[in-house]
């Protein structure tokens, strides 16, 4: 390997799709330097096409990092789905779950093609300073063994034929599902493709169409075909449609992977049956085989990172490799700042690996019938019909699918306790609270936004029913012995108090801890299951998981908390 140094960064990420941007931008904003490579010319390589679904959960987060507005003014809002069995409506199967209500104020899917959600993760990285590189790939690297600022040594090729080098303190692999970082880094695939492979063979396209089928353009869609599977329909942004079904055997086996354009809308126009369709403007299409596999670690080397598709694959049937890609982006991309910040020790990055594989375990196990059903066939196991099934499985999985049911197990981050309903390690719920002298609710998400700290949130209850715990809890952080005297600043304080108020010292009869904000109904209280004559203190990791709970009076039990992981100060 060549050892001329052209650069040295924080973190070379190789892949520049959208966890690859995502993580650049994450770092890029909180002054990290990364370098991202790229394989292919952006600008040409599959302009359309691939993911196009954002979940619930995944704009919560997305939110938190200041990027939903942008990507909302250019996505299709999918609220709302329609399924289809021989041209008539039927309800409670398909993609029903979507219409469903749902814990968040986020309650719609976004429907936006790869290719826009790259220029807006791209364009702000890029705003940040971040260094990203097309026609650029992974040539080679090696992590060295002593100690050295930048261990890792990774070989880069430009287009033109010339090497370069860059060295880095950690290498990411977010370069899809034949991942040349986890490849060089021997990180077992596990897994294989479906055997028969006549049977899980599906067609995926973009177009605008013309159609006389009912609510074509409500959000989602389902036509149940006897001989193409469980048929997708998406509403997408630039009134586009992707449309997706199973190739029935006999046309696989007559074309192979030679299939036409032609070949492929003639299926179309058949799958959608009995409805017309006319297609105006193909953007792109692709025929692809199902298979499932996790790799056998997020994590090797202590350098190197696995994210996205270069960890986990599956089909694309739950709209579901964006989504899991996305989460792992934003658990990653905390964790690897506060680390490279000085914040946290590496016990927060090695979390990263048994959460997320642990997930993608359990998107895998799932998609194994789910690919199965929307296929048209049945899983082993299983019996009766075909799209009923699909129907209940959609159902029973939809917390899961829409990512607002994802939850981590007990670790050094989650911390069982018994104080709020919530418990650790799951999601904390997004409530409304107000700005004093507001009379409008802002979201508590719009406060804890996304910087790699976390919160720790003083829901204060009544305080003249709670005011001998926060005397405690005051007097516990004001004096020698508190951890704010010796961790570094890898939190934020924010007081939320309830019911109303005019000055918020003079409410908590105290100094307020961090900014304070008004729960004027009590319904954040109870939304966390948190009695306003008892108050709590909350740790919310930064990817909006709730981490530890306290009592108000419990300083040393939050002190305690934090310490296992939190740097001392200098």
């Amino acid at each position: 390997m060549a050892q001329n140094i052209n650069t040295q960064v924080d973190v070379l990420i190789c892949g520049g799709g959208p966890v690859g941007l995502l993580l650049s931008y994450q770092l890029a904003r909180a002054g990290i330097k990364s370098y991202t490579v790229e394989q292919y010319d952006k600008s040409t390589q599959g302009m359309y096409g691939r993911a196009c679904v954002l979940y619930p959960r995944t704009l919560e987060m997305l939110d938190q990092l200041d990027l939903g507005e942008t990507l909302a003014q250019t996505g299709f809002i999918g609220r709302s789905a329609v399924t289809f069995h021989d041209g008539k409506r039927i309800n409670g199967r398909g993609w029903g779950f979507i219409s469903k209500p749902l814990d968040t104020f986020f309650d719609y899917c976004l429907n936006i093609r790869q290719k826009y959600s790259e220029n807006v993760f791209r364009d702000a990285a890029e705003g940040f300073g971040s260094t990203i590189h097309s026609n650029t790939k992974l040539i080679g690297f090696s992590v060295g063994e002593g100690p050295s600022e930048y261990p890792v040594t990774a070989e880069l090729q430009e287009d033109g034929g010339k090497n370069f080098t860059v060295q880095s303190k950690f290498i990411i692999g977010a370069d899809g599902g034949h991942s040349t970082v986890r490849t060089i880094a021997d990180i077992p695939f596990i897994g294989d493709k479906v055997k028969d492979e006549s049977v899980l063979h599906w067609i995926r396209m973009d177009a605008l169409v013309k159609t006389n089928m009912s609510g074509a353009r409500l959000g989602f869609g389902s036509i149940e075909s006897s001989r193409h599977g469980n048929v997708l329909w998406i509403a997408e942004d630039h009134g586009r449609t992707r449309i997706g079904f199973a190739i029935p055997p006999e046309i696989y086996e007559l074309h192979g992977e030679h299939i036409t354009e032609e070949v492929v809308k003639e299926e179309a126009i058949k799958a959608v049956a009995p409805f017309e369709l006319e297609f105006v403007t193909v953007d792109w299409w692709t025929l692809y085989s199902i298979g499932q596999r996790v790799a056998d670690s997020f994590r090797s080397k202590e350098r190197i990172l696995l994210a996205g598709d270069a960890g986990h694959t599956h089909s694309s049937g739950a709209a579901q490799g964006m989504n899991t890609g996305m989460h792992d982006a934003v658990n990653l991309g905390w964790k690897l700042t506060g680390l490279l910040k000085g914040w946290y020790s590496d016990a927060v990055l090695e979390t990263y690996s048994t959460e997320r594989r642990g997930v993608a375990q359990q998107l895998i196990a799932l998609d194994k019938t789910m690919s199965t059903l929307i296929s048209g066939k049945m899983p082993p196991g299983y019996s009766g019909d075909t799209d009923k099934l699909l129907g209940d499985v959609l159902k029973s999985a939809a917390q899961f699918t829409m990512g607002l049911g994802v939850h981590y197990e007990t670790n050094t981050l989650n911390v069982e306790s018994s104080v709020s309903s919530v418990q650790p390690g799951w999601r904390a719920p997004d409530v409304l609270v107000r700005r004093p002298g507001s009379k409008i609710p802002i979201r508590l998400n719009q406060v804890t936004k996304n910087h790699g700290k976390l919160w720790i949130v003083v829901f204060a209850g009544s305080p003249i029913r709670t005011l001998s715990k926060l005397r405690a809890l005051r007097e516990y952080l004001d004096g020698p012995q508190s951890f704010t005297t010796r961790l570094t600043e890898a939190f934020i304080f924010i007081t939320v108090i309830a019911g109303p108020g005019l000055q918020s010292d003079e409410v908590l009869g105290m100094e307020r801890f961090g900014d304070a904000f008004y729960d004027v109904d009590e319904t954040a209280h109870v939304r966390y299951g948190i009695a306003a004559d008892e108050g709590a203190v909350l740790v919310l990791r930064p990817d909006g998981i709730l981490g530890f709970t306290a009592g108000l009076h419990e300083g040393p039990k939050l002190a305690q908390y934090l310490e296992t992981f939190v740097t001392q100060k200098s």
